[in-house]
């Protein structure tokens, strides 16, 4: 009989295979290998369509077979398996490659994790090229489907009528929001080089003629006044502590009396004991920002006193994100 690996020894294997695992993925997907693959192709076929080494293709994919994002029949071709048909070929019907070429651009940062816990300061990147933040806006829009849809029917926003989106990036959740009340009207307020990408999805959602757009810095710019409803998505981590406290301040102002605020992201338990994508997640933030991090509900919760707010209330929206809100 086989031993089996103790069940500690197993799950430190897996947590630390999880980088073979994860760039195999990169590779196959930057390479453009699932598109190829919804046909039946031997390793030979592939490595000559995308010019590659045919060894390695081979190899590359057999570790999708491991990885179960492919099969291979008797004559030796491989095709994709019904996740990738789904999610890791472009237009797919629950497409996630952005989102996942998005995760590929921060495998260098990563890298670089003990140097950087070392010395506080986050990888220098640089300036995001088109691709970059292409990937990133439109990675947003691959994750952010189902959360909004689910948002719009936990919260009532039906007496709403101006709406601002606040780094709104693709607008998914405002289209969310039009959708669910069609009196209301959104801005989407988010940096020059995203707003086109956002007018883009407007205009493909058939919304665009309830929409505007405004290109700024949410940190240094006005983001203007007689907004009923704020929504802040997944934005707080991205900024320390005062950064916060000054941009929900900013919220308040630009709100009408009796305005709802939700701030929506990957909130802490007061404990900081999880959710435990939370965790992970804030060492994203100190990987890429010099500031961010993730923040637990009391924190926010004095942030949203201290701004004017009223006490608010938690709802939990996905297993790893959260929703505060309260009311000017």
């Amino acid at each position: 009989m086989m031993a089996e690996l103790p069940e500690f020894m197993r799950r430190l294997d897996a947590i630390a295979g999880g980088f073979q695992r994860s760039k195999i993925l990169f590779t196959a997907l930057k390479g453009g290998v699932f598109t190829l693959l919804e046909n039946p192709m031997t390793a030979a076929e592939v490595a000559a369509r995308l010019g590659w080494d045919e060894r390695g293709t081979r190899m590359l994919l057999n570790g999708l077979i491991a990885l179960d994002l492919a099969d291979k029949d008797n004559q030796g071709r491989y095709r994709n398996a019904p996740i990738a048909s789904a999610c890791l070929i472009p237009g797919a019907p629950m497409d996630q490659t952005a989102i996942l070429n998005h995760k590929a651009n921060g495998w260098e940062a990563w890298a670089h994790l003990d140097e950087l816990v070392r010395t506080g300061k986050p990888y220098p990147r640089g300036d995001r090229n088109d691709e970059q933040v292409r990937a990133f806006i439109c990675g947003m829009k691959n994750i952010a489907v189902e959360s909004a849809n689910a948002m719009v029917e936990a919260v009532d926003i039906a007496a709403c009528r101006n709406m601002l989106d606040l780094g709104g990036g693709p607008g998914v959740y405002s289209h969310a929001c039009l959708r669910k009340v069609p009196a209301l009207r959104a801005t989407v307020f988010d940096l020059p080089e995203v707003i086109p990408i956002a007018t883009e999805e407007a205009s493909a959602a058939g919304l665009l003629d309830r929409m505007h757009f405004v290109a700024g810095d949410l940190t240094k710019d006005p983001l203007g006044t007689g907004y009923d409803l704020v929504l802040v998505s997944n934005i707080i981590h991205s900024y320390g502590p005062e950064m916060n406290q000054l941009l929900i301040k900013k919220c308040h102002q630009a709100l009408i009396p009796g305005g709802m605020l939700i701030i929506k992201d990957f909130l802490l338990d007061d404990d900081q004991k999880g959710p435990a994508f939370g965790l992970v997640f804030a060492l994203h933030m100190f990987v890429h920002t010099d500031e961010g991090d993730t923040y637990a509900v009391e924190t926010v919760r004095k942030w949203t006193l201290e701004a004017g707010f009223s006490d608010g209330k938690l709802v939990e929206l996905t297993p790893q994100t959260r929703m505060w809100i309260v009311r000017k």
